[in-house]
């Protein structure tokens, strides 16, 4: 089985940048796994924005409502009075992995935990975000398997490719981006790079997809800090 993906996405006020690294990566990021999320991944764009693009694994959309997490804000003074007012460009977005390409098949298997050969960890990931007509999503899908996720697999540095679909709402911050993510996972930045200029990338699909494809916007990050729960994921 594959978690939900959790994309968080803001920028920050340059002058609060190193503190907020500093936060993240020894506050709240830790705080994060102890209420139960699979993995928390902090990626910084080199390529498009906002700034921060962290990727999560989580179990179920029920976790935003538990009180473990909902402690974390009671406990965090620093989240609540200095850090929220130090960011803007922020999103939260939960999706369902629908598609993947190049996750190996154990981890694509039923089960009550996650495979951590499943996971993302890479050290770099390129994310568009776009929406899709109804009527087209089977086609969209199937194009990206055997177009544009086997053309990317032949690219040097590709690791694996994954396509999600918002799945529910968080319940403090709605997302309101683009129903659609496809997720790509590079060794490098310069290999993602390589894979296509923003406006090139966006034009690919527009090629493929014509008029049912629409509010694409495309960024590369590279990874800043990474930590896995240690108790809820299988080999």
């Amino acid at each position: 089985m594959l978690p939900l993906l959790y994309v968080v996405r803001m920028d920050v006020e340059d002058s609060y940048l190193d503190e907020f690294v500093k936060w993240y990566d020894t506050r709240h990021g830790p705080d994060l796994i102890d209420t139960g999320f699979h993995s928390c991944n902090a990626y910084h764009s080199v390529v498009g924005g906002p700034l921060i693009c962290n990727v999560y694994e989580v179990p179920d959309l029920e976790i935003f409502s538990s009180e473990a997490y909902v402690d974390v804000r009671r406990r965090d003074t620093q989240l609540v009075e200095v850090v929220l007012g130090k960011i803007s460009n922020h999103s939260n977005t939960t999706y369902a992995q629908e598609l993947t390409v190049g996750v190996p098949d154990a981890a694509l298997e039923p089960g009550n935990r996650p495979s951590r050969r499943g996971a993302v960890t890479s050290p770099v990931v390129s994310t568009l975000r776009l929406d899709i007509a109804e009527s087209a999503e089977d086609r969209f899908l199937s194009w990206y398997r055997a177009g544009e996720a086997a053309r990317q697999a032949d690219r040097p540095g590709f690791i694996a490719g994954r396509v999600g679909r918002q799945n529910g709402k968080h319940p403090l911050f709605p997302s309101t981006q683009p129903d659609w993510i496809v997720l790509t996972e590079w060794s490098t930045v310069a290999e993602a790079i390589a894979d296509g200029e923003p406006d090139a990338v966006a034009d690919r699909y527009r090629q493929a997809l014509g008029s049912d494809v629409s509010n694409l916007a495309y960024n590369v990050a590279a990874l800043s800090a990474t930590l896995l729960n240690a108790t809820n994921w299988t080999v």
